[in-house]
């Protein structure tokens, strides 16, 4: 990022107040929307917007600078108005961070203040060229039109998306409930960052469910944008789909409903696709559903840290072949990630979101990674010498459409010349294997038999571009040209500029010699952009020439002077005049050779694909070598297996043990359906309960993703579902209580879950008092255990919640084991073993934990004089209840108290005593008045004096 930052110029005073004048003439801009004005050679920003830019992209508001303005301008605004000026290098950084990470919409004027361009987080078509990056995962801009079912208490969505980067359309229905995880399971499958909904914010009946369905979109970072209701109808659609996706489409249209129509239409018209001629016959319509893969919601997509957040949450193709990227690895995109290609990246993230419950597909991807795991030198070769060569052909082939150069098409013609390389060695390894081996007809179906099929197609791209194209001056001056035997013309200006250009080189040589100075040393001969081919000399060499006047000073700068003589500049005139010429003519040839390029688009797109599986694959096998502890291949179970268990001996969680200086100490983790499926896991605070928790989560979607395990074996059980309530947290700024969100994500579970899923819950219940959170924990706990009976894995310091155990056999109790040593100051000391076994902990060790980290003594012997008073008032109550006293009992003594409590009040009253609380002597005759009257005899008599001493001070 440049640090040199161009400041705001004006040619003239009145352009300055012209420009202030329609700056505050533009209409009120609403939240996360990023004005940018373009002015050619650099960027001017302006406002909270300036303020935003200079704190996330420069970290320092130093970069600020204030508006000049007149006092009549000045009136129109509370503060002074500030701006930042950012140089072409930078605006690339800062379309990545408003658009992908903070969810902005981008609005990019010239400087009479005209819309140039626009861009929205589902929808940076018009700004790409501008971003400088390969996306690491799709572009996805959705549209839902929803119709409540009042009766039957659904709600059925009409939903439509578009992936303008694998130019793919699809349309599904959606039948939700009132909580909306279906919603939620397809915004996280397909990672959608925009969603367009139909404005009813003003419709009573609507607004309600617009409330809920923007609550989750929060969620799962998808920001929303209202468009008029009139938007979402169905007409002209299916002519619009024909013209996009091929004459081919129109017997299946009449298969999708008006809802997912007339989604569709309104994303249409929000990206203006049918008006765009260059994308007619380039999409596709593909089917989705969610029951392919499994669901995650967003609390389980940040409980098992599976993306990284915040600003560099981006993760890239790996440039090493160790373990780690040289960071802190803190997510599991950024553990398994060391592919070599763009395009791996995008699909490992799409994995990652859609991992599979297919039993087959999962076990294919099973053996291709043991079989690259067992085929150390063709893994190796893949990653070091063939992958790290393979170009984005996705964004090739879009720069190619928009402004695409021959050099883009030398990259295409690099790739297609790696395809043969890359079936070769795939091919001569597996010759080593069984001729009826299953591994091999395995790797012949997913990669040679797709390889080969492509490799005919490219040979004919191949020779085209050997035909046309220059090869040879590529290699040896890296410039992009034309072959000039490929075209008469070509070649009369090419012969033309040689001739000229050994002139020119004569005319070099011949001032060095003039001069005294040795050529290319010390006289350079430059190509520069203003005055074209010339001469320079150091400023300390240049005193040579005022002693010749056939030299002619063109311009003096930092790096030199530079010259040239009348000879010379004819020639450089004519060589530009011909370069010229000459680009005019190569131009419409490199038109036509870009044209037959694109025309290859399905193929290589084809081609990317295969070779990213690959790319993912390899980069699972190698994760699963080089990790702390290799990695083992899980025994997967079907969901219809009646025997389906989870079972991981020695588990590890991924992300702990690769961190540095820590030796993570592993744990058994059994769940069997019926017995053992509900563990409830109680122990010390800092103990490793959520570690323990989180990780059966983790190993369980890497397995289903197609990547091995840390464990030192594990059968594991395929999951529809992973569904989280992990962590506390609240959101101020939409009024919504930790309390709250912890109830909106458990009722999301309880809609969402089959007894097919897992579910992850820590510390449910703590957002509330202890005995409501205690109350709902158990009631939530138990609906699950008796109703829905999905493995569950259930982290709580509500000891009570143990006696679960003894009423259902699916049950199991597990605990941390702490280890408490007494000192000699009765000063306990607390040692974390992090070990999980069957059991349960009677302590929540919570002040032993306090202590650990050096609380004041003070504030500790405080907290464990309190917990011994609860304790003991906790038993007396208990004490209490082993009476047993009838309801006619108790109905009396309620009675007999009640009435001598009503005649202390009277006495107190008639003696005015009531009127003179504060004095501490009425005080002890109260407190004397009360005892007396407990003593005298009446129906109260028979009650132990600790009972009536506690009645006194529960009454004062």
């Amino acid at each position: 990022m440049s640090s040199v930052r161009p400041e705001l110029k004006f040619s003239d005073v009145s352009e300055e107040r012209g420009f202030y004048r329609r700056f505050f003439k533009l209409p009120k801009k609403v939240s996360k929307v990023m004005r940018i004005v373009d002015r050619g050679e650099y960027y001017t920003i302006i406002g909270q917007d300036a303020v935003f830019v200079a704190e996330n992209i420069y970290h320092t508001t130093s970069a600020l600078k204030d508006f000049r303005v007149d006092s009549t301008l000045a009136q129109q605004v509370d503060e002074p108005l500030k701006y930042i000026t950012i140089s072409p290098q930078v605006i690339s950084a800062l379309l990545k961070t408003c658009l992908l990470e903070q969810g902005f919409k981008i609005e990019i004027y010239d400087k009479s203040w005209k819309l140039l361009k626009s861009a929205s987080p589902g929808n940076i078509d018009q700004v790409e060229d501008l971003m400088s990056i390969s996306l690491e995962s799709s572009i996805v801009l959705a549209g839902i039109k929803f119709q409540l079912n009042a009766q039957e208490g659904h709600c059925v969505l009409g939903v439509s998306f578009v992936d303008s980067s694998s130019y793919e359309i699809g349309m599904f229905d959606i039948v939700d409930n009132e909580v909306y995880s279906n919603l939620e399971s397809f915004l996280i499958q397909l990672g959608v960052r925009e969603c367009l909904l139909p404005d009813v914010r003003n419709n009573e009946s609507m607004s309600s469910e617009l409330r809920k369905m923007n609550t989750v979109m929060d969620r799962c970072g998808c920001i929303v944008t209202f468009l008029k209701s009139g938007e979402f109808t169905s007409k002209d659609v299916e002519s619009d789909l024909v013209k996009l996706c091929g004459d081919d489409l129109a017997m299946s249209l009449p298969n999708y409903s008006q809802l997912s129509l007339s989604a569709c239409n309104a994303l249409l018209r929000y990206l203006e696709l049918p008006q765009d001629v260059s994308k007619e016959g380039k999409y596709k319509l593909v089917k989705h559903s969610l029951a392919q893969f499994m669901k995650l919601d967003s609390s389980a997509i940040k409980a098992l840290n599976i993306f990284t957040q915040g600003p560099s949450a981006a993760p890239s193709v790996s440039s090493t072949t160790g373990y780690g990227n040289g960071g802190k690895i803190t997510s599991l995109v950024q553990l398994l990630n060391k592919c070599k290609t763009n395009a791996g990246v995008r699909l490992l993230n799409e994995w990652l979101k859609q991992p599979l419950c297919d039993y087959t597909e999962i076990q294919k991807r099973h053996d291709l990674v043991d079989y690259l795991v067992d085929q150390l030198e063709l893994k190796s070769m893949l990653r070091d010498d063939y992958l790290p060569l393979v170009p984005d052909v996705r964004r090739l082939t879009k720069k190619l459409n928009k402004n695409g150069n021959l050099e883009d098409v030398l990259k295409i013609y690099q790739f297609a010349q790696r395809i043969p390389e890359i079936n070769g060695l795939l091919k001569d390894n597996l010759q080593e294997l069984p001729e009826q081996s299953r591994i091999k007809e395995l790797v012949t179906q997913t990669w040679l038999e797709p390889l080969e099929k492509h490799i005919q197609p490219l040979q004919k791209f191949q020779e085209m571009v050997e035909t046309t194209v220059d090869l040879e001056a590529y290699e040896e001056t890296n410039e992009f040209m034309i072959k000039v035997e490929f075209n008469e013309e070509l070649a009369r200006i090419r012969s033309a500029l040689v001739d000229l250009k050994d002139k020119m080189r004569s005319i070099h040589l011949e001032t060095a010699e003039d001069l005294g100075f040795e050529p290319e040393k010390k006289l350079k001969l430059e190509n520069h952009h203003v005055h074209g081919w010339c001469m320079r000399l150091t400023r300390t060499d240049a005193k040579a020439l005022r002693q010749h006047k056939k030299y002619v000073e063109l311009s003096t700068v930092k790096a030199g002077i530079y010259f040239s003589t009348k000879e010379f500049k004819q020639i450089a005139e004519e060589i530009a005049e011909l370069q010229q010429e000459y680009d005019k003519q190569q131009s419409s040839l490199v038109k036509e050779i870009i044209t037959i390029t694109i025309s290859y688009t399905p193929v290589l797109e084809k081609l990317s694909i295969v070779l990213a599986k690959l790319d993912v694959l390899c980069s699972f096998a190698h994760v699963s070598s080089y990790a702390p502890i290799p990695y083992v291949r899980p025994t997967m179970y079907d969901i219809d297996d009646p025997n389906r268990k989870t079972k991981l001996i020695e588990s590890r969680h991924p992300l702990i043990e690769v961190q540095d200086d820590i030796t993570f100490i592993a744990n058994d983790i059994i769940m069997e359906r019926g017995a053992g499926e509900f563990l409830i896991i109680t122990g010390p605070n800092m103990g490793g309960k959520s570690t323990y928790i989180r990780q059966a989560g983790v190993i369980s979607l890497m397995a289903q993703i197609g990547c091995f395990v840390p464990c030192t074996s594990a059968e594991i059980a395929i999951v529809d579902a992973i569904l989280c309530r992990v962590g506390a947290g609240d959101s101020q700024l939409k009024g919504v209580s930790t309390f709250m969100i912890e109830m909106l994500e458990t009722a999301s579970i309880l809609k969402n879950a089959t007894s097919n899923s897992l579910i992850i819950v820590d510390e449910l219940g703590r957002g509330t008092s202890t005995y409501d959170g205690f109350g709902l924990a158990w009631s939530i706990s138990e609906y699950i255990a008796k109703e829905i009976k999905s493995f569950t894995l259930f982290a709580t310091h509500f000891h009570e919640l143990t006696t679960l155990a003894e009423k259902y056999s699916n049950v199991k109790n597990m605990h941390v084991i702490a280890h408490i040593e007494e000192g000699p100051q009765k000063s306990d000391d607390i040692t974390l073993l992090y070990k999980v076994e069957e059991g349960i902990s009677d302590q929540s060790f919570g002040i032993h934990v306090a202590e650990a980290v050096h609380f004041p003594q003070k504030i500790v012997k405080m907290a464990k004089r309190k917990a011994t008073e609860l304790d003991e008032l906790q038993r007396d109550s208990e004490a209490l209840k082993k009476l047993k006293c009838s309801p006619e009992q108790i109905a009396q003594g309620t009675e007999a108290l009640t009435s001598l409590l009503k005649k202390w009040v009277a006495e107190l009253r008639l003696q005015g005593l009531d009127r003179k609380l504060s004095d501490a002597k009425v005080q002890e005759d109260i407190v004397k008045q009360l005892r007396e009257l407990l003593n005298e005899p009446n129906e109260l008599s028979g009650l132990a004096d600790e009972f009536k001493e506690w009645i006194v001070d529960l009454l004062l």
